[in-house]
């Protein structure tokens, strides 16, 4: 139980807050404004996807941040847990489990039983649900389809967190199901063979990737004072 304790809040403290870095704040930031120039806009894909090569690369920490970023536009945002193997967004956020994804694709839950509101005003959670014994058989069922379609009218944008492309396949079949896949990349630890190996991956199924997001790339040197504030380059 203590350590179930210390890794939620562990995990909450890499969360953007009032009491974030000013650097990290605007790298934030900055991402959004890009991502929101990438994104296709005469569609009624909602959806985007987040994924790395292997697990600790930060993407479910990249998901969040940049959702928390976007809510704070004043815009609806909603984050679907879609690793149904090692769900995660329901301890950063301080959420239910379930019911979530899984249980409203196997039909067991309604809609509103599976949303959640979170401290951020605009910004809602549907957590993964029970784990299920088929994870990629839900992602790739025309149920997915019916839910992403249902919460599009309902939201303005959906950040799906999907499981690391480099274990199972799920992230690839949301990129077909989505605007597409923001592929974060953690600084000093993914290889460049095995980031063309995963591109392959999403380009086989037809995955369209949006870009990269680099995880943890600091340059101490480029620090400067701005306003109070450290200012860095990322």
């Amino acid at each position: 139980m203590k350590n179930a304790k210390t890794e939620r809040i562990k995990a909450r403290q890499n969360i953007l807050s009032e009491k974030s870095d000013f650097n990290v704040i605007e790298a934030y930031k900055a991402a959004r404004t890009n991502l929101i120039f990438t994104i296709e806009k005469d569609t009624d894909k909602k959806a985007i996807v987040f994924t790395s090569v292997l697990p600790g690369d930060g993407k479910t920490t990249s998901c969040i941040n940049l959702a928390v970023t976007f809510a704070q536009t004043g815009s609806n945002v909603l984050i679907i847990d879609g690793d149904m193997r090692r769900p995660a967004i329901h301890r950063y956020l301080g959420t239910p489990a379930s019911p979530g994804l899984s249980d409203r694709l196997g039909g067991f839950s309604d809609y509103e039983d599976c949303l959640y509101p979170t401290r951020y005003k605009g910004l809602f959670v549907m957590p993964a649900g029970v784990i299920p014994p088929n994870p990629s058989e839900l992602v790739l069922s025309d149920e997915m389809d019916r839910t992403l379609a249902f919460l599009s009218n309902k939201f303005d944008y959906i950040f799906v967190d999907a499981p690391p492309v480099g274990l199972v396949t799920d992230a690839a079949i949301l990129g077909t199901k989505t605007l597409g896949v923001v592929f974060v990349v953690k600084q000093g630890a993914t290889s460049k063979g095995a980031i063309a190996e995963q591109l392959k991956v999403l380009e086989h199924n037809q995955a369209k990737l949006l870009g990269f997001l680099l995880n943890e790339a600091v340059d101490e040197r480029a620090k400067s004072r701005y306003d109070g504030a450290k200012y860095g380059y990322y």
